[in-house]
């Protein structure tokens, strides 16, 4: 019978640099959603930790590193994204709002 593959990441705050609470679990969430498509039939588990890193059983060799490679590929594309960020208010959007309104006054 083959090994089930097995997929724990250790996912650091750190990494994200200053993150609320909300936005730290997103990424957590992001990330989970993004194994578990990449490798349907895996054991995927997000833990949190000191450091960030990656165990993988099931696979030896080739394959782990090639599992290896695309969690880290994952991931950085996630943080590359910014969808876990919170939206921040645009401090220009109201006076862009004010100056159109201007301009279509007569």
């Amino acid at each position: 019978m083959a090994a089930r593959l097995a997929i724990t990441y250790y996912a650091s705050r750190d990494m994200l640099g200053m993150v609320s609470d909300e936005e730290y679990e997103r990424f957590k969430d992001m990330l989970l959603d993004a194994f578990q498509e990449e490798w349907p039939d895996a054991q995927i588990s997000i833990e949190d930790d000191e450091e960030s890193g990656v165990e993988v059983d099931g696979v030896r060799g080739d394959a782990e590193q090639d599992v290896l490679d695309r969690v880290e590929d994952i991931v950085n594309d996630i943080i590359d994204s910014s969808a876990w960020q919170e939206e921040e208010a645009d401090p220009y959007g109201d006076e862009e709002d004010i100056e159109e309104d201007e301009e279509d006054e007569p």
